[in-house]
């Protein structure tokens, strides 16, 4: 099974996306056997998170069998704890934080703390990018940020998203190592044997499949895992069973 982690659908405002739409999303999933995605509407990427929230349940629930809804939640329009707890409710299995992407925030603020205590006592995953694709002209969330963040909350369980190669690659298997509480998905890792060496630094129950289509175009995803050598049993867990166990499904 394939479970990608980290995708999305909807509006994005810097150029034009040739896939927006869920159907397109699907289309996409299906062209590469991807069987399910936790899925998340771009529009809360960028600060229109209560909009964005709706737009994600009414597309996960009209394919329940392929979408699992991440919340995205800034504190700006109101976001907070008793917020996340209404959408968790409502069917929201992960929640996104996007400090880097004008949504008014840092990581070591009283709200970031918030979330992510919150999501642990409610037992929903936080997602925290250190970019939100792999394109240079956004500026990378310092990793040492998010590892601060899992730290402070050992409880809670939290997805790193975005790293790359070289420097951000060391830093991250360092946050991984140094925090037990914290995974990776390896939308951005575009290393040689980038996902074989994660594997072999942190364990593969540590290691997430993800995307981020139609951000990025989801073969590279697909061909991360087709082509590092992995047993039958760190396959399974990477495609899909880490994702599943972690957010309880």
């Amino acid at each position: 099974m394939r479970f990608d982690i980290n995708a999305f659908f909807g509006h994005w405002p810097y150029y034009r996306l040739p896939h927006t739409s869920a159907q397109d999303v699907l289309g996409l999933m299906d062209r590469f056997q991807i069987d399910r995605a936790a899925i998340t509407s771009l529009r809360g990427l960028h600060g229109d998170w209560q909009e964005a929230n709706d737009e994600t349940l009414a597309v996960a629930e009209a394919h329940q069998d392929r979408f699992t809804p991440v919340a995205c939640i800034s504190p700006m329009k109101g976001g907070s704890g008793a917020v996340l707890r209404e959408l968790v409710e409502r069917g929201f299995r992960a929640v996104r934080l996007y400090p880097g992407l004008a949504q008014g925030y840092h990581l070591g603020s009283p709200f970031a703390d918030e979330m992510v205590a919150t999501a642990s006592e409610l037992e929903v995953v936080t997602i925290v990018p250190t970019r939100p694709m792999m394109h240079f002209r956004f500026p990378p969330l310092p990793i040492g940020q998010v590892s601060a963040l899992a730290a402070r909350h050992p409880e809670a369980k939290l997805v790193l998203s975005g790293p790359n190669y070289l420097l951000e690659f060391t830093s991250a298997v360092e946050a991984l190592l140094a925090c037990p509480n914290l995974t990776i998905e390896i939308s951005c890792m575009q290393g040689f044997d980038g996902l074989g060496q994660m594997i072999k630094a942190v364990g593969a129950e540590r290691v997430l499949f993800g995307t981020g289509l139609p951000l990025h175009y989801a073969a590279c995803g697909v061909a991360k895992v087709e082509h590092t050598r992995m047993s039958e049993s760190e396959q399974t867990a990477v495609c899909g069973g880490n994702a599943l166990r972690l957010l309880g499904m």
